[in-house]
């Protein structure tokens, strides 16, 4: 499997995955499993924000920390409303 092909059927599981705004405890706790599933770290904070250390690939343990930051949850579609 490509990395390409591998990246979208990530993309599609996590699609599949209803997560509103203040809703988003089924796909953090998605989230939560495929870093388990990966020996990764990961922790909430009080607010619920979810966490996951990736360590470096071989070779670039010393090379400098990268922070993403993203959203778990999706703007739904209100019926009847349009922008």
């Amino acid at each position: 499997m490509s990395t390409v092909n591998g990246l979208l059927e990530r993309f599609e599981e996590i699609s599949r995955i209803p997560r509103c705004s203040k809703n988003e405890e089924a796909v953090t706790q998605w989230f939560e499993a495929w870093a388990r599933d990966h020996r990764w770290p990961s922790r909430r904070d009080p607010a619920g924000n979810l966490l996951i250390a990736v360590p470096a690939s071989p070779g670039c343990e010393r090379a400098p920390g990268v922070v993403i930051q993203g959203h778990l949850d999706m703007v739904c579609e209100k019926p009847g409303v349009r922008a």
